[in-house]
């Protein structure tokens, strides 16, 4: 799209191709997500929509995906990119930031379906999003929040090298959460960079949305 160069962008991994979905992947993606992304009675995510009825989840997924694409400045972005795998949507990795251009930080997020968890995609997700914020960007610094039992996350980070940088206390449905900060700096990412090489794909025109 001439005028939205963002839908050119793609990052590859290994399996994997990110990139904005068309309106029918996006349909296909809150399916999957409708169909569950965390266990019954399990909070991951400080917005609770993973927990909420099916329709829901399908519902808040495009309606998301809408709002960051209307509300993206150069200030503050947030770029929701659907994941496929052999042509089928799986899931959905976060690259966001607020800005970016003067702090160098930037904040990652990713859900998988349930059926595609556990096999190694989360790394490939994660790898995409680093190398577009570091190698694409010239980003500082990646940060990523995960929820204490939130055990898949967390071990994606340990992948990559990242160091705590903090734990915050955070209310979700009436309840309290420990939410642990991770960080990674540019230098450290080059060390990791060769975990799950990334190809990116249409980034060119697309620099002067982000900084």
């Amino acid at each position: 799209m001439r005028h939205w160069p963002l839908t050119g962008l793609q990052l590859t991994t290994a399996e994997l191709v990110l990139r904005l979905p068309t309106d029918d992947e996006l349909d296909a993606l809150a399916q999957v997500a409708a169909d569950g992304v965390v266990p019954d009675d399990v909070v991951y995510f400080p917005q609770p929509w993973a927990s909420a009825p099916p329709v829901e989840r399908a519902r808040s997924v495009v309606q998301n995906h809408w709002w960051a694409r209307g509300d993206w400045t150069r200030d503050n972005w947030r770029l929701l990119l659907a994941v496929f795998l052999d042509g089928q949507v799986i899931g959905q990795q976060n690259l966001s930031a607020r800005d970016f251009a003067i702090t160098g930080e930037a904040r990652t997020g990713f859900w998988l379906g349930s059926r595609f968890q556990r096999q190694g995609y989360g790394t490939q997700m994660r790898a995409a999003a680093l190398a577009l914020a570091f190698d694409g960007l010239g980003a500082a610094r990646v940060t990523s929040t995960a929820f204490a039992d939130n055990a898949a996350s967390r071990a994606v980070s340990r992948k990559f090298g990242y160091r705590p940088n903090g734990v915050h206390r955070i209310a979700v449905d009436g309840r309290p959460y420990d939410a642990h900060e991770e960080v990674i700096e540019a230098a450290d990412w080059h060390g990791y960079a060769s975990v799950a090489p990334v190809g990116i794909a249409g980034l060119s025109d697309c620099i002067p949305l982000f900084h």
